[in-house]
This record gives C-alpha cells, sequence and structure tokens, in this order.
C-alpha cells in the first residue's frame, strides 16, 4: 500500500540520517501541520525533510510541501528538502522547484523544494 511505502520511505531516511550523526526529531507547526523530520548537524546546519513516496499524487504531495514551507517560516536558515522515490515534482504541477535532484545508494531522490502549486 502507499502508506506501507511512505513507512518504509520514512525509515530510510531516518536511519541515513542516524548515520550522518544528525540529531533528528519531527516537527509540529503551529497549524497543526507535521514536517516528517527536523535534523540538526553537529556543526549545526538545520534541514527539514519532508518524505514523499509518489510526489505525482497532488492530494498527497501538495499538503507536505505545505508543511514544509510553514516550517520553513519557522526554521528561515533550514534547508528544506522533499524526499521522493519520483523523479520530477514539476510533474505534479509543482513550480519554482529547485532542479538539483540527488540519487543515492537507497534508490531515494533528494530534491530542495521552495515549490509553489502550478
Amino acid at each position: 500500500s502507499a502508506a506501507d511505502g511512505r513507512r518504509a520511505l520514512e525509515t530510510a531516511v531516518l536511519i541515513e540520517l542516524e548515520r550522518r550523526g544528525m540529531a533528528v526529531t519531527y516537527l509540529r507547526t503551529p497549524e497543526g501541520r507535521e514536517v516528517d523530520f527536523l535534523a540538526r548537524s553537529a556543526a549545526g546546519d538545520t534541514e527539514l525533510l519532508q518524505v514523499v513516496s509518489d510526489a505525482t499524487d497532488l492530494e498527497v504531495a501538495e499538503p507536505e510541501i505545505l508543511a514544509l514551507e510553514e516550517a520553513g517560516r519557522l526554521y528561515p536558515q533550514a534547508v528544506r528538502r522533499l524526499l521522493t522515490s519520483t523523479r520530477d515534482a514539476r510533474a505534479a504541477g509543482f513550480t519554482d522547484v529547485e532542479a538539483r535532484y540527488e540519487p543515492s545508494e537507497n534508490g531515494l531522490v533528494s530534491a530542495s523544494v521552495f515549490a509553489r502549486r502550478a
């Protein structure tokens, strides 16, 4: 199921963040939305990471990106990332997506996201 796929992706991301020595927690915005990971490195770098198994599913992706944008206002210095198993968020109708994709060994694709719905 889609929920199982998302949980598997979240677990893979958590393991990778811990392997990198990041301090990891989740974040709930004042609006009540959750961001999957707030990660901090020993050097003080901060990342907000949201896992979406399929960025082409607008009903799923749009609220996740909204949560990431809200969290970005709370942590303006943080790098915001949408982690997905799909290649291109533009296919989901999002614009202004930073076109830097970083495939990893575990099959995830990382895209830095500053996205708006078209």
